[in-house]
């Protein structure tokens, strides 16, 4: 890998998470800093728990912000 190329992350999100991201996310450089620690916890637990993990993930009654520890931790400060 050349110092020019940074690898890139990236997938299809549907208009309204655009819209959202535009309006969330209107510092430059929020999306990586907020994304790059939860894709690392997500990894992390597909790396330890196997693909069992993904399941739990995209299960709908799943809720992210209970299993995540960064999104648990976020969601506990802001509740105290």
């Amino acid at each position: 890998m050349t110092s020019e190329t940074k690898p890139r992350f990236s997938f299809e999100i549907s208009e309204e998470q655009q819209f959202r991201a535009l309006k969330v996310f209107e510092q430059y450089g929020m999306r990586k800093a907020v994304f790059s620690p939860i894709l690392d916890e997500v990894m992390d637990m597909i790396e330890e728990n196997g693909y069992l993990a993904v399941a739990v993930l995209l299960d709908k009654t799943t809720s992210l912000r209970k299993i995540i520890p960064s999104l648990a931790k976020a969601e506990r400060m802001v509740k105290n």
